[in-house]
């Protein structure tokens, strides 16, 4: 394919720069639902469950806008005004970036079913945890701004960090199921708290894949 066919090509066009700006808005309202899940975990924490039952409703109200966007995007992609593989690309991300709504709001719906303290160590290691799932996020949203800015090396530097956040999330998981087998909880609560760490571990690594799908883009525009 003539290099002048490639998606910075069609960053020129009216209609493509307006799906490039869609999937930003798409990866903002994902943040959106990270940072809300997070939350969610600071008052489960806390012991502050009317604020946890609150930020909850708030992953699932994002969540669906995200759908939404999701729709939209599809849509419009659909009738063929990108070259395949770019489409396929946008297509892949756009999928992506509905995980990783989609995992934010598998949490909290967990959360929902817990009430019970946990220990205190084992709390700050759950909400480092989450930050850290955060901090990806909002690197993401670097990334994908970069890409439409057409900044490819600040792009590849903020999907490199989004390989670190990941990394340390892998440590934050071991470290959290070696806690969890110190915490004096019934056997469906112990199973209920080992699915929100594996759900909050799955997260990460579908933040990760977006910022992959990123980086893709852009080495393909250089």
């Amino acid at each position: 394919m003539d290099k002048t066919k490639n998606i910075l090509f069609w960053l020129g066009q009216k209609e493509e720069k307006e799906i490039l700006n869609d999937e930003l808005k798409h990866v903002e309202i994902s943040l959106k639902c990270v940072e809300e899940m997070k939350n969610a975990v600071e008052s489960f924490v806390k012991g502050k469950l009317e604020e946890k039952n609150l930020h909850i409703a708030n992953v699932k109200n994002y969540e669906h806008q995200g759908d939404e966007i999701r729709k939209k995007i599809t849509l419009e992609l659909s009738k063929g005004l990108f070259f395949p593989p770019d489409r396929e690309d946008l297509l892949i991300l756009n999928e992506g970036l509905n995980d990783i709504a989609d995992g934010a709001k598998g949490i909290v719906r967990l959360l929902e079913f817990f009430e019970e303290k946990i220990t205190e160590e084992m709390g700050n290691l759950l909400l480092t945890f989450s930050i850290i799932t955060l901090k990806a996020g909002e690197k993401l949203k670097d990334a994908v701004d970069a890409l439409i800015k057409n900044d490819i090396q600040k792009l590849l530097e903020e999907c490199a960090h989004i390989e670190t956040l990941e990394e340390e999330g892998d440590d934050k998981r071991r470290e959290l199921i070696k806690g969890l087998m110190k915490e004096n909880l019934s056997v469906p609560k112990t199973i209920i708290l080992y699915e929100i760490i594996d759900t909050m571990e799955n997260l990460t690594d579908a933040i990760k894949k977006a910022g992959d799908l990123v980086r893709i883009l852009g080495i393909k525009s250089k």
